[in-house]
């Protein structure tokens, strides 16, 4: 008798119930990221991406975290010196680092886009492809992800002189397959002047023969600062204000000769999250340089890669989100409170169906974006200009309600959830760096601004989603919204910038908000329907927030929102 009582109570004295389990593959288990990609990519696409991302999504649930976690714990160290007092330039990464990059090198997710036979077989899909495994690979590790990000980047401005064969055997180290072989690249932009404001940039470069100049000056913020491939923008010619003077220079780490390229790096910044990475602060003395294009055009070069960072940005934060709901998904499916499991109350149902829905409406706006430049890039002319706005739209509304949910996501799992065994602490410093990186917030909704002058793209958009107005449950609120919207940016002038700057957040906000119902519209189908239904159902009530008695959806309902089998 007294052993069973004491076995009762050991049962009771436990965080979790005794059948608690985790998802053993990201991949197998997220039916949304699985069944948006059979829906969009071909059979050719998909025989050869499954094994990959079987293999990667294993590896992201099984081994990743605590390789994640070790690398944060233990940030890369710079040596400036040897001890004999030699110059030495030496980033140093926790073992855990390379095994990551080993990892992601051998996903294909770079590799895919870039080898020439590839590229062609998959014309107008290599970017969902690369960005499938990515987000997969996110779902663990958002620090290095970067590096990754500034890698692709790097490669996609160069293809551009892909006829240059010295150019062509970087892009193919750039998107090796091997850890042992590959390069990385970074993108030295910002400058202690100006920040975003890259029109303030001193830095300066003076021709020495040719297309090689010297460059000289400080770079404020450089991510993967330890890059073999770096894009660094300087001023060159006869002085002009903004961005018009600056030129875009291929730097690499190592010159012909195989010496080190001039090169200071400063310090390494200690940030908030995204440990795991090296960022800097450089000093170029006489540093060598290609340039690429013509002098003056620096900045519409660089805008290629600006544009696939925030790409990346925006699917790091599906990505991180995505995680942070299921992190608290299976906990709260295994925690008893109040004499039931967690996910039984209907406050928690409640808050669930909103992280849910969130999700379904950033990861269609986000996969809109990257669906849209492979189709600019199929040849498909008449998206650009939908893809100039949506970009960033995209870019700012993932990152800023990212941070917001895996902020609930800890919160919903309570004081472990604040405590760093979990991966929740680790999720909210990194996501923190989201709304910042590749423009802040009030930045982008600038940038929205600017396309709306230069492009149709928002008219566009709005002509993409009248598909929409028949729908039978929302089509009519859609037609509403979008008229109001239309009205409002109707009635501000041009000229009228204060008015119209303070009037762009809250109507882009609403914009894109009624834009994430139509894809929801537009992708719904058989499957489904499961989980956009109960989406387009908050979202419809969302914009208003008008009180009155709610009934929280059943548990069933729940489970097929958040799409997710473990």
């Amino acid at each position: 008798m007294n052993d069973q009582k004491e076995s009762s109570q050991s049962i009771q004295n436990q965080v979790l119930t005794n059948d608690t389990h985790h998802s053993q593959n990201f991949y197998l288990s997220d039916h949304i990221l699985r069944h948006y990609l059979r829906k969009n990519l071909d059979k050719s696409a998909i025989e050869y991406l499954d094994p990959k991302l079987m293999k990667l999504g294993e590896q992201a649930a099984k081994e990743m975290d605590e390789l994640s976690l070790k690398a944060d714990k233990h940030p890369p160290e710079l040596t400036k010196r040897t001890p004999e007092g030699e110059k030495a330039e030496r980033i140093e990464f926790h073992p855990a680092y390379q095994k990551m990059l080993k990892m992601a090198v051998e996903s294909e997710m770079i590799y895919l886009k870039y080898e020439p036979d590839l590229k062609e077989r998959f014309k107008g899909l290599r970017h969902q492809m690369g960005f499938a495994a990515g987000q997969l690979f996110a779902m663990s590790e958002v620090g290095l992800y970067c590096p990754l990000c500034m890698t692709d980047g790097a490669a996609y401005v160069l293809e551009n002189y892909a006829g240059d064969e010295r150019v062509q055997k970087i892009i193919k180290k750039l998107s090796s397959r091997t850890e042992e072989e590959v390069f990385t690249g970074a993108m030295f932009l910002t400058e202690k002047s100006g920040g975003s404001d890259v029109g303030r940039n001193i830095t300066k470069a003076e021709r020495v023969e040719g297309k090689t100049y010297r460059l000289t000056g400080e770079k404020w913020f450089c991510s993967n600062v330890n890059a073999e491939i770096m894009m660094v923008l300087a001023r060159t010619g006869r002085e002009k204000e903004g961005t018009r003077g600056l030129s875009l220079f291929l730097v690499e780490k190592y010159l012909e000769d195989g010496s080190r390229n001039p090169l200071n790096i400063i310090r390494l910044k200690e940030k908030l999250g995204v440990r795991s990475m090296a960022t800097g602060e450089v000093e170029l003395t006489s540093t060598l340089g290609t340039r690429l294009g013509e002098e003056g055009n620096g900045f519409k070069l660089m805008a290629n890669m600006i544009n696939m960072s925030r790409l990346y940005n925006s699917l790091t934060a599906v990505a991180a989100a995505r995680r942070a709901i299921v992190e608290s998904w299976e906990y709260l499916n295994h925690r008893v409170i109040f004499g039931k499991r967690a996910v039984e109350h209907p406050l928690i149902r409640q808050k669930f169906h909103e992280l849910g829905s969130l999700h379904i409406a950033n990861f269609l706006l986000v996969w809109q974006a990257i669906k849209k430049l492979d189709s600019v890039e199929d040849g498909h002319d008449e998206q650009k200009a939908g893809y100039r706005t949506l970009l960033p739209m995209a870019k700012w509304w993932s990152a800023e309600t990212a941070v917001y949910m895996v902020r609930e996501c800890m919160e919903l799992m309570g004081g472990n959830g604040y405590i760093e065994d979990f991966i929740m602490p680790k999720l909210l410093r990194d996501v923190n760096v989201l709304p910042i990186w590749e423009g802040s917030g009030n930045v982008i909704v600038l940038d929205i601004l600017r396309s709306l002058d230069k492009a149709n793209g928002f008219n566009q958009l709005v002509k993409e989603m009248e598909a929409s107005f028949g729908d039978e449950e929302f089509g009519e609120l859609l037609k509403k919204e979008t008229k109001q919207i239309k009205g409002i940016l109707a009635s501000i002038s041009n000229d009228n910038r204060e008015e119209l700057e303070a009037t762009a957040k809250p109507l882009f906000k609403r914009f894109i908000h009624v834009y994430q119902m139509h894809l929801m519209i537009e992708d719904k189908d058989k499957k489904s329907k499961k989980w956009l239904h109960p989406a387009l159902s908050y979202m419809k009530d969302m914009p208003g927030e008008k009180l009155g008695v709610r009934k929280p959806l059943p548990l069933q309902e729940i489970e097929n929102l958040i799409g997710w089998k473990y």
